[in-house]
């Protein structure tokens, strides 16, 4: 018995030295192949235009949230309480056609703004969805800003995510100056960082003819934020940023995923029949008091995904909507009514003219 007992304490103590090898290695895997942009990157554009930007011209948006087509109204997702961690690949394949089908139909906008662009992640099969909006969108200037870059993603240990390359993109009808990456400075804590987003957003500048400059910011801040401690300081590096530019003149409109409810966002004006929730992040308006948040206060762009959506059950808001520097005028603004069918957001059009 005694010699039994040792080799059972033998393998015993072999396995948990096998897990914790095999655990550490994978930890010095992932820190050496942590994603470490630097503050500032400047981003490469594909594609190229002639078609000038002048100031007499009105201007027309549209900012999405894609989901990276895995989102679509049958999903729920584990890391908001769901089940699922991607969806069965003819599913991807039909909802990532519904987006295409959509960006088309309304290719006559100038920008596109999106969220959740997969580059090449094993939730959505691996597809470059930078590429493919590429050949959907052959006249436009599109480019590309990572804000999540993971080898590989342990979680669910049951059924893990995988590798992961995501993050912005922006399409526009005119040759931009530059564009560039301004990373946020403050992240979730390690370990969890290295498997977790670094967040970012992308501004792009377009020559105007009155030696200004038309600013275009796409935007996708921190979600999972307890007390919006990640929330306010991405907001107060906006801010600064932003304020510096109008400063010298120039126009300005950030818009995206902000993960936060727009300022007067009032859940008793939306009309959709949805159940409203409300965001409890301090008031955006904190920020930017003398600036117009712009947005669709009818519909919802945004639902839960802990369940697949169910019209008037699931829980809605709005987490997608426009800031607009104070010398720009709003002409229309518009949530485009998808019924969350191919993402888990719903796009938002806007229309401005510059106010000189």
């Amino acid at each position: 018995m005694k010699s039994l007992s040792r080799v059972v304490i033998w393998i015993a103590g072999s396995i948990i030295g096998l897990v914790v090898i095999l655990f550490g290695g994978f930890l010095l895997f992932s820190v050496i192949h942590e994603y470490r942009p630097d503050p500032i990157e400047s981003v490469e554009v594909d594609g190229s235009s002639s078609e000038k930007s002048d100031t007499t011209r009105v201007f027309s948006l549209i900012i999405w949230n894609i989901g990276y087509g895995g989102l679509g109204k049958e999903m729920d997702f584990f890391y908001d309480g769901g089940k699922n961690v991607r969806p069965e690949e003819p599913y991807f394949e039909q909802s990532i056609a519904g987006i295409g089908s959509f960006i088309t139909q309304h290719d006559s906008v100038d920008f596109f703004l999106l969220q959740e662009v997969d580059m090449d992640s094993k939730r959505s099969y691996s597809l470059n969805e930078v590429n493919w909006l590429g050949t959907i969108l052959p006249d436009f200037c599109i480019s590309f800003a990572a804000n999540y870059n993971c080898r590989y993603v342990p979680m669910p240990v049951t059924d893990p995510m995988g590798p992961v390359i995501s993050g912005l993109v922006s399409c526009s009808r005119f040759q931009p100056e530059e564009v560039i990456r301004h990373g946020f400075d403050k992240h979730v804590s390690w370990p969890n960082r290295l498997f977790y987003l670094k967040r970012c957003f992308m501004v792009s500048r377009y020559a105007l003819d009155d030696g200004h400059q038309l600013l275009l910011i796409n935007i996708h801040n921190s979600a999972f934020d307890t007390g919006g401690v990640l929330r306010k300081r991405e907001m107060e590096m906006i801010r600064q940023f932003m304020l510096d530019e109008y400063e010298k003149g120039n126009f300005l409109v950030a818009g995206g995923d902000w993960n936060a409810n727009p300022h007067l966002f009032n859940p008793d004006d939306m009309i959709s029949g949805d159940r409203v929730k409300k965001d409890e992040f301090t008031d955006m308006n904190t920020f930017f008091p003398d600036w117009e948040f712009v947005f669709d206060p009818r519909y919802p762009t945004n639902r839960d995904v802990d369940n697949p959506y169910q019209h008037g059950v699931t829980p809605v808001t709005i987490l997608d909507f426009y800031l607009v520097s104070p010398n720009i005028r709003v002409r229309g603004i518009q949530t485009l009514q998808t019924g969350f069918e191919h993402s888990d957001h719903q796009p938002v059009y806007l229309q401005i003219a510059l106010h000189l």
